[in-house]
């Protein structure tokens, strides 16, 4: 399944990301039958040590790593590992980046800035 997140530096973006998120992230267990909400807590806690680290994370990460503006997060298969592809873009130049879901730790970045 490909996702893709659109990042935009607004005030308060990363509260209400990070809340959009989750929101969507709770809709495919609250439609499971007989969902209670201590069964919807634990597994949507189930949900997140299966994943590994969040888009959130992970464009922190990128973004304390290399200069630019986060321009968009996708989530892709990279050598059979779920990965998320985070595009940043600096004095024109574009770079895609690559962070493994579950390690957290970037895996590949190529960009056309030499």
């Amino acid at each position: 399944m490909l996702r893709t997140y659109s990042i935009r530096r607004l005030p308060g973006s990363s509260l209400t990301l990070c809340a959009l998120m989750l929101c969507l992230a709770l809709v495919p267990v609250a439609q499971a039958e007989n969902a209670t909400p201590g069964r919807l807590m634990q597994a949507q806690l189930l949900q997140v040590a299966e994943r590994g680290v969040s888009v959130q994370k992970a464009v922190e990460l990128v973004r304390s790593q290399y200069k630019g503006q986060v321009v968009k997060a996708t989530e892709i298969e990279f050598q059979g590992r779920p990965a998320y592809r985070i595009r940043l873009v600096n004095a024109g130049r574009v770079r895609d980046v690559l962070v493994d879901v579950q390690s957290g730790q970037i895996i590949n970045a190529r960009g056309n800035d030499g």
